[in-house]
């Protein structure tokens, strides 16, 4: 049970903040997209993003399958 509890914490957190850190990422590459940035730099930036931003819905999912067993 503690074991669960601690994955739970552990999925949650670092999912919002893969989450937040993606999304952030994504739409500061828009950004550099209209700017005069290279164009490699805006694409590896915002595929990073997505890719941030993605793993952090999984992780967040997770947290959330974890939650409904530890209610059980």
């Amino acid at each position: 049970m503690e074991t669960k509890r601690k994955k739970w914490w552990f999925y949650g957190a670092f999912g919002a903040v893969l989450l937040g850190s993606g999304l952030s990422l994504a739409i500061e590459s828009s950004w550099w997209k209209h700017s005069e940035m290279p164009d490699w730099y805006w694409i590896t930036g915002g595929t990073a993003g997505l890719g941030l931003c993605l793993s952090g819905v999984v992780l967040l999912i997770k947290a959330g399958i974890i939650n409904n067993e530890l209610k059980k």
